[in-house]
């Protein structure tokens, strides 16, 4: 049995294992491999058959007072993925990850959508980036999509006489849905279809012919942020957005959980939807008949 370090067999893993998973995909990878050598970087120095379900629990264990479960997550599925291969190409004989678990007292990473006024001023600002990135924004603010989704949106994927999106692709089986569109999203799109680099796109958002990429998005979030004024945006953030907007307009939880692509209403509203101070006020004035009485003048 060839002998083999952890650290080699990850190099060639991501090299050939990784070819046909979502940029996305890989890029959690990278990162999950990225927080456990900075903090243990003994560990890709060891064979692969030394370690073991305690070693491994042990890193998990102390990394667990630092990362939340959902990164802890990553890094599990990315060793034990790479375990799993090792197996079949016989440099090891068994998985020590399997036997492993993620500590309970791991934090639950929660992701907050902007506050009314913090969106009016991100789309503000995102108003002063090319129109391709301005019009991205805007649509995963107003549809909900996830990041790869709009991505991926092709001119097949838009019909114009529906309004309607087919999302063909997507992170789950509930993700692949039709998205009804608003009249500003079908605006956008229409002068999206109008510029010349549309002719030789198959792409809706693109630039020179070819899909926005992942860092690409990230970036422009990030730079909308900073002309508004705001710390931190994700596409991911503009998702939360969308489903809170929705839910304090009054949007039905079952077709906002259809919407955006999730098998679970009640995940939805836990995860999905943040309740800020001014609208819990809002919605204690509903009990106000002095209130009531003013809006009636």
């Amino acid at each position: 049995m060839q002998e083999m370090t952890i650290g080699e067999w990850l190099d060639q893993w991501f090299e050939v294992y990784t070819e046909d998973l979502a940029e996305s995909t890989v890029a959690i990878y990278r990162d999950a491999r990225r927080r456990v050598s900075k903090d243990y970087p003994e560990l890709e120095q060891m064979n692969l058959a030394s370690l073991t379900p305690i070693k491994f629990q042990s890193i998990l264990n102390k990394l667990g007072k630092k990362y939340a479960k959902s990164t802890l997550n990553h890094i599990k599925v990315l060793y034990n993925k790479l375990y799993h291969a090792a197996i079949e190409n016989h440099l090891c004989e068994w998985n020590p990850i399997h036997a492993t678990t993620i500590p309970k007292y791991a934090s639950q990473k929660i992701v907050n959508a902007l506050p009314e006024d913090q969106q009016r001023k991100f789309e503000e600002a995102a108003s002063k980036l090319p129109v391709v990135d301005h019009f991205a924004i805007l649509t995963l603010l107003f549809t909900g999509l996830r990041r790869d989704e709009l991505r991926r949106l092709t001119w097949d994927d838009w019909d114009k006489e529906r309004h309607i999106l087919s999302i063909r692709k997507s992170k789950t089986k509930n993700g692949v849905r039709n998205v009804p569109l608003i009249p500003e999203v079908t605006v956008m799109f229409v002068q999206l279809s109008h510029r010349a680099e549309a002719k030789h796109s198959p792409f809706i958002f693109s630039s020179n012919g070819k899909q926005l990429t992942y860092g690409h998005m990230r970036y422009i979030c990030k730079k909308a942020a900073k002309l508004a004024g705001i710390n931190h945006v994700t596409p991911h953030i503009l998702r939360h957005s969308f489903a809170t907007r929705m839910i304090e307009q009054g949007a039905d939880p079952k077709s906002l959980s259809m919407i955006i692509g999730h098998a679970n209403v009640a995940f939805t509203l836990q995860r999905y939807v943040t309740v800020d101070q001014s609208h819990l006020a809002d919605q204690m004035m509903l009990l106000s008949n002095i209130h009531k009485e003013k809006e009636r003048r």
